[in-house]
């Protein structure tokens, strides 16, 4: 048993260092990378928004689909409008931006300074755009931008990652990249 004991305390050593440089190596990426699906997994269910000026002035949000564009530091997300004024009611697709604003406290992404990015509403006039414009921002900041997008799970060494300081968001290879400091991403 005692001619055993330094061969188990090596293969324990072994398994400890390699565990480290795993965790090491983890940690040395300095990035964490959020998929398209996660992100509209997310987002989703903060869908239909409705949200009215005056009773006969109103506008729906409805079906977003996220939108990742390569090198931008945009989370972008089109979505279905419905644009009712009185009796009159028009239906199309808007598409919207927003900066993500990382809160590392409690290691979770935000979504602000919402801007729209596309307008399609058939038949619409254009003295209206500017009420569907203003509304339908108001109407995706109620969904978005009091409510994070991805929370960083602490237990994890990525999620260990969330009290360093993040160097930028930005999509690379179709994903939502989260650089912090210290990495050569």
């Amino acid at each position: 048993m005692l001619r055993r004991l330094p061969y188990l305390v090596a293969v324990l050593l072994a398994a400890a260092a390699l565990s480290y440089c795993t965790l090491a190596s983890r940690i040395a990426d300095g990035h964490l990378d959020i998929d398209q699906a996660e992100l509209q997994a997310r987002i989703a269910p903060r869908f239909p928004v409705h949200h009215c000026k005056i009773v006969i002035a109103c506008l729906d949000l409805s079906n977003p689909a996220v939108t990742l564009q390569e090198g931008d530091d945009h989370l972008g997300f089109t979505a279905d409008v419905k644009v009712t004024l009185g009796t009159r009611e028009r239906t199309g697709r808007i598409g919207l931006a927003g900066r993500p604003r990382y809160a590392p406290n409690e290691g979770q992404l935000f979504i602000e300074d919402l801007q729209i990015t596309t307008l399609e509403l058939a038949g619409f006039p254009e003295e209206y755009a500017e009420f569907v414009k203003t509304r339908a921002v108001v109407a995706a900041r109620q969904a978005l931008q009091s409510h994070p997008v991805y929370t960083l799970d602490a237990n994890t060494a990525k999620g260990a990652l969330a009290k360093r300081a993040v160097r930028d968001v930005k999509v690379v290879n179709g994903k939502l990249r989260i650089a912090f400091v210290g990495s050569s991403d």
